[in-house]
């Protein structure tokens, strides 16, 4: 009864929050389609959607040679289940103006439905038909996307296995999503800096990791990212003259990433080689996720492990899907 008691109080707050525009901004990432009339005209594989409180940020669209820039819809409606904590967005109008070039653009919506769902992958669904401007007929945005997770902390560094050095605070990305079956991550792998290291002042990273698979062997999700065609870019300034200055593809030699989850913690260890350099360089990076208000359930027991799903959110009582317990995953129906 405490248990059910307590996971009233909290969504109820969380939805007080939330209606006063109070929810923490999140980020979400997936496939996206643009349609005029009925008919696709432009398929996004990787688009992204910003999610606070009642304001839903779409991205800029592209239409023929028309660009929409990104823009906000304000005072989205919704409504949430005290159990599940699946908001949905019921079928609505909206206007907004936003300004190019020093000129007022209207956007008249003529539709908006969608949802969030607290599952393993934190979906959002949008879908949203609207005239930008003087376009002759409405267009419909639609996506399908999962939560963007971002993880703080320093990250330890050792370049060809003799000089370690410690960046103080960076942060990785995280997108959990289902595809195939399998559960994937794709990782963004952040740009910082080394100063005074062995080859002078260093400025590393910067790309994109797409689709990492659990390896039970290893004990979390993997890739071997030699053949992703991927770019780096790698600078060294020593004595005030600078050396390697450029992106760099890493498809010479080895180069993968490991993830491993720990309740709410990832470890992620990234081995790679910027271009054709002969030494390798390894990251180790213990991660800790930041808080959003989708976290804030917690039940009273004191006696049960808690369970997170993928993207390192603790679960609240009832959940079903992929949780992660006591360093272990397990499937609740």
């Amino acid at each position: 009864m405490k248990k059910i008691f307590t996971l009233f109080f909290l969504t109820t707050a969380m939805l007080s929050a939330m209606a006063q525009g109070g929810h923490t901004l999140m980020k979400f990432s997936g496939k996206a389609t643009i349609d005029v009339s009925g008919n696709t005209v432009s398929t996004l594989v990787s688009d992204t959607v910003k999610y606070s409180g009642s304001d839903v940020t779409l991205p800029e669209m592209r239409y023929g040679q028309m660009v929409i820039p990104s823009f906000t819809i304000h005072g989205v409606q919704f409504s949430m289940d005290m159990f599940t904590m699946t908001v949905t967005f019921p079928e609505q109008q909206f206007n907004e103006t936003i300004t190019v070039n020093g000129q007022e653009k209207a956007i008249v919506g003529t539709s908006l439905t969608g949802t969030y769902a607290h599952d393993a992958y934190n979906t959002f669904t949008l879908k949203a038909t609207f005239k930008y401007g003087s376009m002759p007929m409405p267009l419909t945005y639609s996506i399908t996307a999962y939560y963007i997770k971002d993880y703080s902390d320093k990250l330890d560094v050792s370049i060809g296995g003799m000089f370690n050095y410690t960046a103080a605070k960076v942060t990785y990305s995280v997108r959990t999503y289902p595809e195939g079956g399998n559960t994937l991550l794709d990782v963004n792998v952040p740009s910082y800096k080394l100063n005074e290291t062995a080859l002078g002042d260093l400025t590393i990273g910067g790309y994109l990791v797409k689709g990492l698979k659990m390896d039970e062997q290893k004990g979390g999700y993997y890739r071997d990212y030699v053949n992703d065609g991927l770019t780096m870019h790698f600078k060294s300034v020593k004595d005030g003259q600078t050396g390697m200055d450029g992106d760099y593809v890493m498809n010479e030699m080895e180069n993968n990433i490991l993830v491993v989850y720990e309740g709410r913690n990832i470890k992620v260890t990234n081995a790679f080689h910027p271009g054709k350099m002969p030494f390798q360089i390894v990251s180790t990076f213990p991660g800790v996720g930041e808080v959003t208000a989708i976290e804030a359930v917690k039940t009273v027991e004191q006696n049960d492990a808690p369970a997170y799903n993928l993207a390192g959110q603790r679960t609240a009582a009832g959940y079903k899907g992929i949780v992660i317990k006591n360093g272990k995953k397990y499937f609740l129906r």
